[in-house]
């Protein structure tokens, strides 16, 4: 038996007067209302799944802000200045190893000309 004579038995059937008619319409309110049910399911499986991608993007987005503080803490200007000091002995240089350089007037007209001189 194929489809096609289904379908023309199951029109012959429902044809017959209105029981027939009745459990045609029956089925088919069955049918659709198993349809509804199925996709409320798959709606509220789908929004769970949402709301752990989400939770999960959350507590990403909070440990990616810890992350950049902690980066910060270790770059901080007071924590390299220590560590240059106690590990690597840099010092800063005593007065006398300062050498002040005095610019030259022909160096300070060539800088205004090419509008380097602030």
């Amino acid at each position: 038996m194929n489809s096609a004579s289904l379908v023309r038995q199951l029109i012959r059937w429902s044809s017959s007067g209105w029981p027939g008619r009745t459990n045609a319409l029956l089925c088919l309110v069955l049918a659709s209302s198993v349809g509804v049910i199925l996709a409320s399911y798959e709606t509220r499986a789908l929004y769970s799944r949402l709301q752990v991608e989400e939770h999960v993007s959350d507590n990403l987005d909070s440990e990616y802000e810890r992350l950049l503080l902690e980066q910060s803490a270790w770059a901080g200007y007071h924590r390299v200045d220590q560590l240059a000091r106690e590990e690597l002995q840099m010092r800063s240089p005593g007065q006398a190893n300062f050498v002040l350089m005095r610019r030259s007037a022909r160096m300070v007209s060539t800088a205004a000309a090419e509008g380097l001189q602030e």
